[in-house]
């Protein structure tokens, strides 16, 4: 799969440029007096406009170039799947273990984001329909993140010039970079209203995957340093934007989520490049939004933080 430096940069922008300026787009359009109040339709929409801005662009532009799955790295063998099991255990541990703090409830911290609603089942109709919403929901952020991030990964190998360096040295280096500036943060956080307990279980769980990811890449194994770079700049500034930037709104959070996502990001990018074992990336993806918390590389998960 060829392309030429100058595509490159260009797909990059316009699929980080969507994610970070639609996101600014649909708060003005849910403000109109036209835009449907809170329910259905609008938890519908919601959706909708999840994908729209960050997995469609993406899709779309592969299509145009022809490239198919190689343009998110995923044209090798499917089922080195499972070796991302153990990479993904510790989001769900942790994930499981912050639902269990909130609600008490063993099952319910199990099934994570579908939790309430299937708890709720037996009171009636609006809890299917939650249930399904609640499946739209884990469907749209884990499709959006992974083509998002792995679009990224892989137009930011072609779009920049760069020496390539070792796999495991971009690992360490952003990946636990990410982690050390959102624990740093996250402890400025806990000086407010912030809890102190999700933020260190995020973190170390975050430390967790970092370190299995690294015992995922060979030795040896060298990758352009912008094919990491990307994503994790990329995620880094939606999430600040995303909580009014840096001048106005909650920089705090924006830099603590924004660092757990760019760690994570950093998570998907390395495994996209060890190119064989791609996709190790889905059961990682999966964990980081089957359980809402911080972790996602998506600013629509800001609320869990």
């Amino acid at each position: 799969m060829y392309l030429s430096p100058e595509d490159a940069r260009s797909d990059v922008i316009l699929a980080g440029a969507t994610t970070l300026f639609g996101g600014f787009a649909l708060q003005l359009l849910t403000r109109l007096p036209f835009y449907p109040r809170p329910g259905v339709l609008a938890s519908v929409l919601a959706i909708g406009w999840v994908f729209v801005l960050t997995g469609l662009v993406p899709l779309l532009l592969a299509r145009y170039r022809g490239h198919g799955a190689a343009a998110f790295g995923l044209d090798r063998s499917k089922e080195t799947w499972r070796s991302g099991l153990v990479v993904a255990a510790p989001v769900a541990l942790i994930g499981a273990a912050l639902g269990l703090a909130q609600t008490g409830l063993p099952l319910s911290a199990v099934l994570g984001r579908f939790g309430a609603p299937v708890t709720a089942l037996g009171a009636g109709g609006s809890a299917a329909v939650a249930l399904l919403i609640a499946v739209g929901q884990f469907v749209a952020l884990s499709a959006g993140a992974l083509l998002l991030v792995a679009f990224l990964t892989t137009r930011g190998r072609d779009a920049f010039r760069t020496t390539e360096v070792s796999l495991t040295e971009l690992t360490r280096t952003f990946g636990m970079g990410a982690a050390l500036l959102a624990l740093g943060v996250g402890l400025l956080r806990s000086l407010g209203p912030a809890a102190l307990l999700p933020t260190v279980l995020q973190v170390l769980a975050l430390v967790a995957v970092v370190l299995l990811v690294d015992r995922q890449v060979s030795p040896g194994m060298m990758a352009p340093r912008t094919a990491v770079l990307t994503p994790v700049v990329v995620v880094l500034v939606i999430h600040v934007f995303a909580t009014g930037g840096l001048l106005r709104g909650d920089l705090l959070t924006g830099v603590y989520a924004g660092a757990l996502g760019a760690g994570s990001a950093t998570a998907i990018a390395v495994l996209i490049e060890t190119r064989w074992r791609a996709w190790a990336v889905l059961p990682l993806v999966v964990a980081l939004h089957w359980w809402p918390t911080c972790l996602s590389p998506l600013a629509f998960e800001l609320g869990a933080c």
